[in-house]
This record gives C-alpha cells, structure tokens and sequence, in this order.
C-alpha cells in the first residue's frame, strides 16, 4: 500500500498487518501482530484489567510510546467491562504514525470502533468519552519525552499505575532508551501507588539502566519472535521472575551491558562503579527474591532451596 507518509502497511507472517516505518527500518508489533502483542504483553502479563478491579478509584496509565494507537486501543477494547474510570495518557513525538494508521484502519484491524474517538484526540489532544462501563480520560503528550521529564509539565500529570514502555527500538531511538529516561520516570512515580512497566526489549544495557534507576525487574514473557522481554516495577511482589545473582553475573561478563548515558547508541561492559552500584540494590538480597520467585510459583511445584 503506497502512501504520502513514511508509513507503510505490512503483512506478517500470521497474516496480520502492521505499520512499518521506513525512516527507522522497523515493523510495530513484528511477532504477533499489533492486537495480540499489546494483548499479551502490555494487558495480560501486567494484570492491568484486574489491576484496575482492584482499585477503588481512577486507574492512570501511562502510554510511552503511543505511535500507531494499537497498544492504547487495546487496552481500551480490554477494560470495556471494568466500571471505573481510566486515565490513558500518551506520549509521541510526533503523530505522523498515528494519522497514517487511521487512514489505514481497515486494513489494520484493530481500530474498528474507536476511530471516532481517535479524530478526536488528534484534534483537540484530549477526549473524554465512555467506553462500555468505564469512563475514560484520554490526553496527548506530543514533543521530545526525554525533555518534558525535566520539566514542569511532567510535575502536574497524573501518577501512574502502569506505564507501557513502548518506543523504537535502542539501536534506532536511543534517546528514548538512556538511564536518566530512566531514572526520570521513576522519580515521577508515587512510592505510595504501586507501578508495573513491561516493554520488550530484554537488553541487558537496558535492565541495568532500569536497576540503577530504582524499579525492580525481572524477566517478561515472550512473545511472537522474543523468547522474553522485561517488566520492571516499583514494588518487588508485581514482578513475577525477578532477576537474580545468576543474571547479574552474565551482565558482569555481557559485552553490552553499561546503559547509554547519551543518546547515542554503542556497546560497551559494566563500568566497575554500575557494577558496584549494582550489587547494592535491594533486589540482589537473595531472601527477598526466593520469596517473591517462591510465592508466584505454581501450587504443585515443589518449594526449592535458594
């Protein structure tokens, strides 16, 4: 499909279709396709319709990330049913992707049902609107993210309880995938509300960024070509695999471990100061890991030594 944009639409190896940008050389969502990797990934594995059951209150999530729509309409087509209300606020450079998307919506599928609210939001940058039993506030974040964490904007946006961590990937967008991003976002979060990130990348460069930073994280599950991916969070007990001395002592002998610090991509190993740094956080206390690696176990799995 030819188009004015540096978009094209693609078709995968499912059968199913997806945006490709020619600038960076990337497909969104190559494995499983854009509804059913946003499904597992960013909905299932983060437990986000339960999560937002359980809460007693406005459930804030924050869509880094938002290119092509499909992982923000996912989760709106997956919490139809929960009767309360949902704050999705996302964040782009530019809409360029999300424009090019809707102009393509048939073939992409996974609109279907929300394109009127979609105009909206690229109109006005904010939509209100009721989705099945749940009423939703949806608001546009467009400029360089990296920066709008600096600054005072970022002061006033609503905690979140889930951030979906979904940008180009580092070798094409490394901007978005230094340690301050990092270190910034969680340094926005509530210690007091309880925050999971899942995103798919499994670099080691970028787990060691999400450590020093403060979250936890632990190994995500896989999906279509990914045999893993990472979730990371600010309370041990929402990460289900927590990584352990065994992976720090792979990222001590990783060619590729120390974060960017500067967004421009390149490899390197640990630094002997982000190992060190390393070794002290919470997570790598081998009690507290057994415990939360023991309590997600499956029941008829026999408890082991640690």
């Amino acid at each position: 499909m030819s188009s004015p944009y540096a978009y094209k639409i693609v078709q995968l190896r499912n059968g199913s279709h997806s945006v490709h940008s020619v600038e960076h050389g990337e497909t969104m969502h190559p494995g499983l396709g854009p509804a059913e990797e946003a499904l597992e990934l960013y909905v299932r594995q983060p437990r986000l319709v339960e999560r937002q059951r359980e809460l007693d209150g406005e459930f804030v999530i924050w869509d880094v990330g938002l290119g092509a729509a499909a992982n923000a309409l996912t989760v709106l087509r997956a919490s139809r049913d929960v009767s309360n209300r949902l704050r999705l606020v996302s964040f782009e450079h530019t809409l360029e992707p999300l424009r090019f998307a809707l102009a393509s919506s048939q073939a992409l599928g996974y609109f279907d049902g929300y394109e009127l609210v979609v105009e909206r939001l690229l109109a006005e940058g904010r939509v209100e609107f009721q989705n099945g039993r749940q009423a939703v506030t949806w608001e546009l974040h467009v400029g360089d993210f990296p920066a709008l964490l600096r600054s005072a904007v970022a002061q006033q946006l609503a905690r979140p309880h889930a951030i979906i961590f979904d940008p180009w990937s580092p070798a094409k967008n490394p901007a978005m995938w230094c340690a301050p991003v990092f270190a910034g976002l969680f340094q926005l979060l509530d210690p007091s509300r309880p925050c999971v990130m899942p995103t798919y990348s499994r670099s080691t460069m970028l787990r060691v960024a999400l450590l020093l930073a403060g979250f936890y994280v632990g190994s995500g599950q896989a999906t279509g070509r990914k045999e893993e991916t990472t979730i990371a969070a600010n309370l041990l007990e929402l990460v289900p695999s927590p990584l352990g001395l065994d992976w720090l002592a792979r990222a001590q002998r990783s060619g590729s471990a120390e974060p960017l610090w500067e967004p421009v991509y390149r490899q390197a190993t640990l630094k002997p100061e982000t190992l060190e740094r390393m070794r002290q956080h919470p997570q790598f206390n081998g009690a507290a890991v057994c415990s939360v690696q023991e309590k997600n176990k499956p029941a008829t799995t026999q408890p082991r030594a640690c």
